[in-house]
């Protein structure tokens, strides 16, 4: 298992170019937008890859490598700057290979990815009354620091930086006068797809927040060309609520790996 340069990822772009399982994730990291990491089997093998990005990867490459997968799963298991992971297989053909070698603790789930129905969206939106003091507004370098300070400090992984996100990213904020308390952005980018991540303060639930930021987020991604896309795990039904209430469509159904580090 050996880990590429930077200037070697275009060496195997091109096994993400017909895959959509986890696109998100690995354009992100091809494209230069996250401190991720790229992995090849051996050297000059191009026929595979390992795409990692702050917990969530993607293993990629039609014809399964047993020895390959077992290799990557064992160093998610060892790398010591995450307590998680989710595993996103690109083709089927590894799932044989993962369920082989993975942990008894690693779980295999179904994610549902959606697509936004644009008439569906309009159809349902409408201006909703925010609680009192709270208002929404996009999210910034500045902001993003902020977030990252606060309420949410794995926010700080994603990009490369704060700027990186001002100049490439969409983000909105829903804030009190002191505190962030919920937001929607784009935790990855790839080309013209835009993946949302939503987080909300667990006392600020429950109050339409989560609609309200994503709803914003949509809006700006549309205003500047890009689609928003939605992906949650099928068990979690205030996720799939909340995108079927923002008018996505689910489009194709596939399975993830996820594993938490346990407590010593």
């Amino acid at each position: 298992m050996l880990e590429l340069e930077p200037e070697k990822y275009a060496c195997v772009a091109h096994l993400f170019k017909a895959e959509h399982v986890g696109s998100e994730v690995s354009g992100m990291v091809l494209s230069g937008n996250s401190l991720g990491k790229v992995f090849v089997n051996a050297q000059n093998d191009f026929r595979a890859a390992f795409v990692y990005d702050n917990g969530f990867c993607v293993l990629a490459g039609s014809v399964p490598n047993p020895g390959f997968a077992s290799e990557c799963l064992q160093w998610l298991y060892d790398y010591p700057h995450q307590d998680f992971f989710i595993l996103y297989p690109s083709h089927e053909s590894w799932l044989p290979c993962l369920d082989l070698a993975k942990s008894s603790s690693t779980q295999r789930s179904r994610r549902v990815a959606f697509q936004l129905d644009r008439k569906s969206f309009e159809a349902l939106r409408s201006e909703q009354q925010l609680p009192p003091g709270i208002r929404v507004a996009p999210m910034d370098a500045a902001m993003m620091r902020k977030v990252e300070a606060t309420v949410y400090p794995w926010i700080g992984g994603t990009w490369k930086s704060p700027a990186d996100f001002e100049k490439r990213g969409v983000g909105v904020c829903a804030s009190t006068e002191d505190e962030v308390v919920s937001l929607c952005y784009s935790v990855f980018v790839s080309h013209d797809s835009y993946a949302i991540d939503i987080m909300t303060v667990e006392k600020f639930k429950r109050l339409g927040l989560a609609r309200a930021v994503a709803s914003a987020f949509i809006v700006e991604c549309v205003r500047r060309g890009f689609h928003p896309t939605w992906d949650s795990y099928e068990s979690n039904f205030a996720s799939m609520r909340l995108a079927d209430a923002l008018g996505f469509k689910p489009a194709r159904e596939f399975f993830v790996y996820s594993w938490h580090r346990q407590s010593r």
